[in-house]
């Protein structure tokens, strides 16, 4: 039963992840911990944005896999590419910031940007603490154990994320 209920959690898990990731083949084989190197190249906000979405399916393939250190190894580049986020949608000049326009806020409105970046930082937060936890159960070796904290990790950060930010700003060319 407890191996019925995990399998259905893990193809519920995929099927979730496969969404965001529609477009793009997994560059990686979990069971021998290598990465495929990615080719293409795509905007920054969402270049980084999928590098992490990348980052969690692969998470999610190791923990299947229980593949423990790559899944620890993936968890920390996640918190790696989290350090990112502000550099990617807040450069030092506003005006500059191609993110902006798409997302239609004004460059020189200095109270909003700092509230969107304050908010930002709450998320980055919760993603660099949400893989510090994924990690750490990865270096338990047990496999519910991880899974439970991949699965926080979508529901109370990314999801959270998503519809606090990105669900209100949808940039002009997906609208």
């Amino acid at each position: 039963m407890k191996k019925t209920t995990f399998l259905i959690a893990g193809l519920f898990g995929i099927g979730m992840v496969g969404l965001t990731q529609s477009m793009n083949v997994c560059p990686v084989i979990a069971a021998e911990e290598k990465v495929v190197s990615h080719e293409g190249v795509m905007l920054p906000t969402r270049m980084l944005m999928h590098e992490i979405s990348k980052r969690m399916s692969n998470i999610l393939e190791g923990t299947l896999a229980s593949s423990f250190k790559y899944v620890a190894q993936e968890a920390g580049a996640i918190v790696d590419e989290s350090y990112k986020i502000n550099d990617v949608f807040f450069p030092v000049d506003p005006k500059e910031n191609k993110w902006f326009k798409r997302a239609k806020i004004d460059p020189n409105d200095s109270d909003k940007i700092t509230k969107l970046k304050e908010e930002f930082n709450v998320y980055l937060k919760n993603i660099t603490s949400s893989a510090l936890e994924i990690q750490k159960a990865a270096k338990t070796n047990d496999q519910k154990t991880t899974f439970k904290a991949f699965t926080n990790m979508v529901e109370k950060t990314c999801f959270e994320c998503h519809e606090g930010i990105r669900d209100k700003m949808i940039p002009i060319e997906n609208q």
